[in-house]
């Protein structure tokens, strides 16, 4: 509840607003606010300058424009409270809910209030040493667009869906913090630390991430064009990046292949991807039966699922790919990098090959794996029926439960490897 004074101030500032006889700048100045319900009032340019305002219930309060310097809102509600052009330099925010709130163009530096003491001289009443610190806060689909955001503390704070675009985050802590569905284009997060965070679906297009700790977080079919990740920690990082969010003519490449394979070549076209730079790209489920991708970088991409049918994926680097339950009959891998990849129960026998009419021409077309690098590689329950395997490398190889009867395995290595219920070649 508030006070009838306090009714009152709100009513004359009203009036102050709508330039109405007998208004007044409402004035909260230093007051011990705490607790206090002011639930969707409009306090558009009020002075809260140094306010005690925790624990208080602001939902849906207009704040534009309004100063509040110094004030104290922690554990305050502020859902849907609109914050835009709002001077909170030096406001205390730990823990406050700003779900969906607005906080446009919002001032959040530093900042350091002194007032006059009562036996003379100044006081210190509120001295923030970071620009926002809100650990484990909720920022939930909160407009920080351009917001000064420097050396603040927003671990674990849910930021969800929020807007960052253009903020300034330089050596800020968002570690472990909720971000997806995000959008922090332009945002600059040079010397910050997300280490943990989930960015999965956010948008991350221009980002600046020179010596931002990265490692651990989760970039699942996040947005990342024109970002150099050169500088930045990704130790351990899970980077899961879907086809729709490529560069227009990758995904168009992709998409047109998929309607030249479902038309039986009728529509669309082969996709030719030689060279291409397609590191962490999900292609699980997406038919790439019979397209060229002779060379390409494909570090950590995903095939799990997929249709890779005769493809040709000869001298590709795809280190730490996840290839399970793929079909690539046919395909060829010859020179591949598959280090440390994933294949378990993929089909890599030789393809049927069939005439115009779809029917069996009682030949087959062998997997070439000739030269390939499969050391350390999850080969369990894999089918290499009649492959070509010749000087390849399985060292450190899990073959568990694979089938490699009537492959070609001539110069290939095997030290270390499991074999165990494999069906090896006679």
């Amino acid at each position: 509840m508030i006070t009838q004074e306090i009714q009152l101030t709100l009513a004359r500032h009203s009036r102050w607003l709508k330039d109405q006889p007998g208004g007044a700048r409402a004035d909260f100045s230093l007051q011990e606010l705490e607790g206090m319900d002011f639930g969707g009032a409009d306090l558009t340019q009020a002075k809260l300058t140094g306010a005690q305002l925790s624990e208080s219930k602001l939902t849906g309060v207009n704040f534009h424009k309004a100063d509040l310097f110094a004030a104290d809102l922690r554990n305050s509600n502020l859902s849907g409270a609109d914050l835009s052009n709002c001077d909170l330099r030096g406001t205390q925010l730990g823990g406050a809910d700003l779900t969906d709130a607005n906080l446009f163009g919002a001032d959040l530096r530093d900042g350091t209030l002194m007032t006059a003491a009562q036996e003379g001289g100044t006081m210190v009443v509120n001295a923030e040493t970071s620009n926002l610190e809100m650990e484990r806060g909720s920022l939930k689909g909160a407009n920080l667009s351009g917001a000064r955001l420097a050396s603040s503390v927003l671990a674990q704070t849910d930021l969800s869906g929020a807007i960052l675009t253009n903020a300034v985050l330089t050596d800020a802590d968002l570690s472990g913090a909720m971000l997806d569905g995000a959008d922090l284009s332009g945002a600059d997060l040079s010397g910050a630390s997300l280490e943990g965070a989930n960015l999965g679906s956010a948008k991350l297009t221009g980002v600046i991430v020179k010596d931002t700790n990265m490692r651990g977080v989760k970039l699942s079919n996040t947005s990342m064009e024109g970002v150099d990740l050169s500088g930045a920690d990704l130790t351990g990082a899970e980077i899961v990046i879907s086809v729709d969010s490529l560069p227009d003519d990758l995904r168009d490449t992709i998409r047109d292949h998929e309607k030249w394979m479902a038309s039986f070549g009728a529509k669309g076209k082969r996709a030719v991807l030689d060279g291409a730079e397609l590191d962490n790209v999900d292609f699980s489920g997406i038919n790439l039966s019979g397209a060229s991708m002779i060379g390409a970088s494909l570090t950590g991409a995903r095939f799990m699922g997929s249709a890779l049918n005769m493809a040709d994926l000869s001298g590709t680097n795809i280190y730490k790919g996840k290839l399970d339950k793929a079909e690539m009959t046919g395909i060829n891998l010859s020179g591949a990098d598959l280090t440390d990849a994933s294949l378990q129960e993929a089909d890599i026998s030789a393809a049927d090959i069939k005439d115009r009419d779809g029917n069996s021409t009682g030949r087959a077309w062998p997997a070439n794996l000739s030269e390939a690098n499969l050391s350390r590689s999850n080969l369990t329950a894999t089918i290499l029926r009649g492959a070509n395997l010749s000087n390849s490398n399985f060292n450190g190889a899990n073959l568990r439960g694979a089938d490699l009867s009537n492959a070609s395995i001539d110069g290939a290595r095997l030290q270390g490897a499991i074999i165990t219920e494999a069906k090896l070649p006679n």
